[in-house]
């Protein structure tokens, strides 16, 4: 973003990180709703620490199961989060901030339920196989036994 919020440069190719690469930088689309940026955000930035943290052989499965559930814990967070004050600052009326409030439970609701219901091979067997193994431990120890086995 340029003065005045004015969009200077974008990227209109998808960027693939190579084996061996660094990661220099993360890449999001501007203008999404909040809860399904900072779910983004989530699911990126995971793929990001795996290739940081040396995690550079995991198959498609695991690793996009990984990032999902990643993205997943940040919308749980969401459930509890304070209100949004600056889109509810927009009126000073109490019933529609309670409203703002409610529909942005909803929203989490929605979005998570997006991730536990997708039945796409890679994005929903990948989550609910790594769900499963996180809800019994925890990420880090996940990650621990992914190490350890390769």
């Amino acid at each position: 973003m340029g003065p005045n919020n004015q969009l200077v440069d974008k990227a209109t190719e998808s960027q693939r990180v190579m084996s061996g690469c660094p990661v220099t930088a993360v890449l999001f689309l501007y203008g999404l709703p909040r809860l399904l940026t900072g779910s983004i955000m989530a699911h990126e930035v995971m793929h990001a620490y795996l290739r940081l943290n040396g995690y550079n052989n995991l198959n498609n499965v695991l690793e996009e199961g990984l990032c999902q559930v990643l993205g997943h814990m940040w919308l749980e967070t969401q459930r509890y989060a304070p209100i949004d004050v600056a889109a509810a600052s927009s009126s000073s009326n109490a019933a529609k901030k309670g409203e703002w409030f409610e529909y942005e439970k909803k929203l989490v609701e929605f979005c998570k339920n997006q991730i536990e219901t997708d039945e796409s091979e890679v994005y929903g067997k990948g989550f609910k196989r790594v769900n499963n193994v996180v809800t019994n431990s925890s990420l880090q120890e996940t990650l621990k036994e992914i190490r350890l086995r390769g």
